[in-house]
This record gives structure tokens, sequence and C-alpha cells, in this order.
């Protein structure tokens, strides 16, 4: 019986995935750096922003506060996805965000969803990020249940392999993320293409 539904939260509950690519783009662009093509962006979503300036410019020093500076304009104004909010009303266990936004940038995207959550869990405080379990344990802690009790919903097969290896049932969400077709072949069996198709997706697992 599935306790708690965790969830990512870019491109999961938040249209932010061109959001992303429009910072680290933007961010190149002051470095004097060559533009990363979008196949690259996409293959960083979900994780920290530390680990995709680091591998993107290297020490550069400037990259942070550059980062920190554009990140501010391009996520303004940042729309939830359909149905979100009318599908967290229907979810009736306890629910969780297991997020790689830093927490002050997580915070401010869901000033108008924050009371649905039990728990939000942001890079700061764990030491080992996604795809690594430990986000997903401090979670289940938390809300006093066993990851294997627990479903976590997600838009990118990091999101899928976190919850493999932490135990927990994975639905992935198709929009601009992985596609379907790489889920597919990840090995992520429940798939779904609407947000509000997340509850019957639930009952079912």
């Amino acid at each position: 019986m599935i306790k708690a539904a965790l969830f990512d939260l870019d491109g999961t509950l938040i249209d932010s995935n061109q959001a992303i690519f429009q910072t680290y783009i933007e961010v190149s662009k002051r470095l004097g750096e060559k533009e990363p093509s979008i196949d690259i962006l996409r293959s960083l979503l979900g994780q920290p922003s530390h680990i995709n300036l680091e591998y993107l410019f290297g020490q550069n020093e400037q990259a942070r506060p550059i980062y920190n500076e554009v990140v501010k304009k391009t996520h303004e104004n940042l729309n939830f996805l359909p149905f979100v909010k009318e599908t967290l009303k229907e979810i009736s266990i306890p629910k969780g965000i297991v997020t790689s936004k830093r927490s002050e940038n997580a915070l401010e995207v869901l000033k108008e969803l924050k009371d649905f959550f039990t728990v939000i869990i942001t890079p700061e405080q764990t030491i080992k990020q996604k795809p690594n379990p430990e986000p997903i344990y401090l979670a289940c802690e938390k809300l006093s249940i066993k990851p294997e009790e627990s479903v976590y919903i997600g838009d990118t097969v990091r999101d899928y392999q976190t919850a493999l290896n932490s135990g927990t049932k994975f639905i992935a969400l198709i929009d601009k993320g992985s596609t379907a077709k790489q889920f597919s072949e990840a090995g992520a069996k429940n798939q779904v293409i609407s947000f509000n198709h997340i509850p019957d997706m639930i009952k079912r697992l």
C-alpha cells in the first residue's frame, strides 16, 4: 500500500525546464563560453546547479554569481503544469518534494503549493544527491514510512534511477524531460502523459 507520494519539482510540478536551459545558455554567453547544446542541458536535468555549473564551466568562479543573477530573471512567473493544483488536492495521502533545486529557489516557486506538502527535501539537507537514494530516504524518514511504501513522481530518467536505488515505486511524467522511449529503455513501466492521470496510477501500484 502506498502511504506517501513524493514529487520532483522542475518539469514535474512546474514548467521550468526551458527556463533552466535558458539560464545555462545565458551564463555561457556572459562567460564567453561555447553555448551548450540542448541535448547536453537535457542530460543535466535533475542535478543540483553547483554540479551542472562545474560540469559546464569548470572552476570558473564567475559562474555561480552570474547564475544567481540570471536564474532570478529566467524563473520569474513560472507556470505550474496543467492540473497540478486540483490533482494535489485529489491525492489524499501525505505528499512531499524531493528536488535538486536549491532551497531558496524551490521555496520561491512553491509559494502557492507549499501547504500541500508535509516535507520538502532540497540539496542542502543531504550530502549526496539524486540518483543517490539519500534524499528519498530522508523524506521517508521524516514521513515515518519505509521507502517501499512511497512512490516518487518525476520527469527524467535520473528521477527513475533515484526511485530504483531507494526501493520506492516510480511514476514517469512524460512532458519536456525524458521521453517515453528513454523511460521504457531504462525500465520505467509506469508512465503518464498528464499530471491528472497520477491518482489513478497510484491506486494501481
